[in-house]
Formats: C-alpha cells, sequence, structure tokens
C-alpha cells in the first residue's frame, strides 16, 4: 500500500472515530441521576439520564463540531495536491496539533473520547507521500545525461 493511500485511510479512520464520539454525546444520556423524596407512604426515588445538550444547552454541540472539523482538514489535506505538497503536510500537522489540544484542554470531561482521532490524525500527518520530482529516477535523469 503506498503513502498516499495509508495517509488518506488514516485521516478517514479519523474523521469516522471523531463523528462517532460526537454522534455519541449528542444522542447518547452521559448524565444520569436519582432523585429521592420523603412521602407519607415512604420513600421513592426517580432515576433519571439526559443528554449534553439537554444539561449544557445546545452551544454544547457547536464545541463537539471542533474535533470533526479538525479531522476534516486533515482528511483534505491527505487528498493528493501536487501543487502545493508543503502547504498540504503544514495543515495535516495542524490538524493534529490543535485536535491534540482539544483533546488535553477537555481531557477530564470528553477529551479523552476524541484521542483516537487524535492518533489517526497523527499517522497521517506523519506518513507524507513522496514528492514525484525527489525521486531517485528524477535526481539520476537530472545528473546523468541520456
Amino acid at each position: 500500500m503506498n503513502r498516499t493511500k495509508v495517509s488518506i485511510t488514516a485521516a478517514l479512520i479519523a474523521h469516522i472515530l471523531a463523528w462517532a464520539a460526537t454522534l455519541f454525546f449528542l444522542f447518547w444520556p452521559v448524565y444520569g441521576g436519582i432523585s429521592v423524596s420523603a412521602g407519607e407512604s415512604g420513600t421513592s426515588s426517580v432515576v433519571s439520564s439526559r443528554t449534553l445538550i439537554e444539561v449544557n444547552g445546545l452551544w454544547s454541540a457547536l464545541l463537539l463540531v471542533i474535533p470533526v472539523a479538525l479531522t476534516a482538514v486533515a482528511l483534505i489535506a491527505s487528498l493528493p495536491n501536487p501543487s502545493r505538497p508543503r502547504l498540504m503536510r503544514i495543515l495535516r500537522w495542524a490538524s493534529f496539533a490543535m485536535l491534540l489540544a482539544f483533546c488535553a484542554v477537555s481531557a477530564l470531561s470528553i477529551g479523552i473520547f476524541y484521542l483516537p482521532a487524535a492518533v489517526a490524525t497523527l499517522v497521517t500527518a506523519i506518513v507524507v507521500p513522496f514528492r514525484q520530482s525527489g525521486s531517485a529516477t528524477g535526481i539520476c535523469t537530472e545528473i546523468l545525461p541520456r
């Protein structure tokens, strides 16, 4: 498997993992509580569970979009673009660094769920496709005339 395919596959896996964590927090009840009340006939308890948006409001959905957007940038930057390879490399490393910073800042709440996406984004940034002009055959043809 060549480096371009590995980079694209890792970026796609990172994007899917970020979406999975985001959808988990949007729709799965992650907050739970027990309400106990004393009445004339004894005590009664009610178990409740709520989602992240129900507890924190709609603005929390905007925070969950950040890792998805960062992995989307890494996915787009991993696609072959021979005219701007340096910019694409910078975008891959920047998206990894910002996703890792997001995981570190929110590590005590949701950040740890985005660490697999950050690792896959690191693989995307590390596995850089070879440039065509720097290949061994290109160097030989420039040095040795035909």
